[in-house]
């Protein structure tokens, strides 16, 4: 059976360079001798999908928040069962782009956010056990937005730092939660992160 070494969430508001980063790192954690499983954001799988909040014959945004939220469930449930078949020892990171608390930060509503608990028989508590490192990456959204970078973006510049700002609440009492600041050039930003993993790995063999 593998060995689950890490569960690593990458997070953050629009246009703070996830997308990229997220490649990147886990081009960086293979070159360190791991085997990575990469969760792709939920969120953008659905609406590339058809399955969206805005536009024409659009969900709700607590519907839509709630297929979010079951998808990632569900997704992280099949990889940690995955693991069990790799050959044993095999040194396995699963690597998140987005973790289920930004659901609640997109809902925008706490009463919205217990109600989707509820729905689901789930305890905020018991959503993120199995998460030991969670990176926000800031957004750089106050004079660097480019909307047409991701094809499934849909916010305004206002509206993406504001759900930057909902993103830190959310997770700032989660264990070893980090925030990686704006850089000038991406490269720093995605070498920042690395060095951020490379030292809880390192602290916590």
């Amino acid at each position: 059976m593998g060995v689950l070494k890490s569960c690593i969430v990458i997070t953050g508001g629009p246009c703070a360079g996830k997308t990229v980063t997220v490649l990147e790192v886990k081009n960086y954690l293979e070159n360190l001798g791991y085997h990575v499983l990469l969760l792709n954001e939920c969120a953008t799988e659905l609406i590339l999908s058809g399955i969206k909040p805005f536009g024409d014959n659009a969900l709700s945004v607590f519907d839509f928040q709630n297929e979010v939220f079951n998808l990632q469930r569900y997704k992280e449930k099949r990889y940690l069962d995955i693991i069990k078949n790799y050959p044993d020892e095999t040194q396995i990171i699963m690597l998140l782009d987005r973790g289920i608390l930004d659901n609640k930060a997109y809902l925008n509503d706490l009463d919205l956010w217990n109600r989707l608990l509820l729905k689901n028989n789930v305890k905020e508590e018991d959503l993120t056990k199995n998460y030991d490192l969670v990176i926000d990456l800031e957004t750089v959204a106050t004079n660097e937005y480019e909307i047409t970078s991701n094809v499934a973006r849909f916010e305004d510049p206002k509206s993406a730092i504001d759900v930057d700002n909902r993103i830190k609440e959310v997770w700032k009492n989660t264990n070893n939660f980090q925030v990686i600041k704006p850089t000038k050039l991406v490269e720093e930003k995605v070498m920042k992160v690395c060095n951020t993993i490379e030292e809880f790995l390192e602290k916590n063999k």
